[in-house]
């Protein structure tokens, strides 16, 4: 006849656990960050930005991993790199607005949508993010709302919510654009942007570069997907490879070359300062 244990026995056994893992350094949050190893790094900070208001991450997703549904003060832009899952907007999956994530697609997003992002594939999941502050969340939830109209004075504007996903290689969905043979433009979709003022992936052939130019009302963002090659920054080359990035500030001559043998493509931003 087999007796039950006390039920203070049990609690006793148990704290014991606890306190052994407790002294060791163990703690529930430290083990549910070591058990996805989601990696999130800093490439380019605010401080080192010629965009004041633009940073860059690049974060890796484990496969069976997820970034945990959280909302953030800044407008998005999330670019994959490799890998296979999912993003869901508004509400955890399978509540929220679910939109497939694969290479070369992006998601914009303006500040305080909640989302998280799955991998539901059998690699790990890359992604690059766009990261422009200075922008402002509607009151309460969500707000279709349009910002106002650039050019347009508008006494008490309403800040809008607003999310684009754009599959940017599809030429069906997304045609490209020629500026010459040399160069050719696939738009990022943006929806009620804020400080952001453009975005798009960049393809140069071999051995050409973009025109020498500047701009006077924006900052400039730009990293590389692939290949090799130089960022001109006034008077001055800067080397690159895929995965390298600069950010151009307000009156820089900049200029992006491709020295290899294959076409170059790169995304750049703009953004407004003020």
């Amino acid at each position: 006849m087999n007796k039950k244990k006390s039920p203070k026995i049990v609690l006793y056994a148990i704290s014991c656990v606890i306190f052994c893992l407790t002294a060791s350094g163990f703690s529930l949050k430290s083990f549910r960050e070591e058990k996805h190893h989601i990696k999130i790094k800093r490439i380019l900070d605010y401080e080192n930005s010629g965009s004041k208001k633009t940073a860059i991450d690049e974060i890796e997703v484990p496969v069976g991993s997820h970034l945990a549904l959280k909302g953030f003060p800044e407008e998005r832009l999330y670019y994959v790199l490799d890998g296979r899952g999912i993003i869901s907007i508004y509400e955890e999956s399978p509540k929220g607005d679910i939109y497939e994530l694969r290479q070369d697609v992006s998601v914009y997003m303006t500040p305080g949508i909640k989302h998280e992002i799955i991998n539901i594939g059998d690699r790990p999941l890359y992604c690059v993010i766009f990261v422009v502050k200075g922008g402002t969340a509607p009151e309460g939830e969500l707000s279709w709302s349009a910002v106002n109209q650039r050019g347009v004075t508008v006494e008490k504007p309403k800040i809008g919510s607003g999310v684009a996903v754009t599959r940017v290689f599809d030429e069906g969905l997304n045609p490209s654009k020629e500026e010459g043979l040399h160069l050719r433009i696939r738009d990022i979709w943006l929806r009620r942007p804020q400080k952001f003022a453009n975005a798009e992936v960049l393809t140069v052939a071999p051995g050409r570069s973009t025109r020498l130019h500047t701009h006077h009302d924006t900052g400039e963002t730009c990293y590389i997907l692939y290949g090799k090659g130089n960022f001109v920054w006034d008077d001055k080359k800067i080397p690159f490879k895929a995965g390298s990035c600069i950010s151009y500030p307000i009156g820089v001559l900049r200029q992006v070359e491709n020295s290899g043998k294959y076409p170059m493509s790169y995304i750049c931003i703009s953004s407004f300062l003020e």
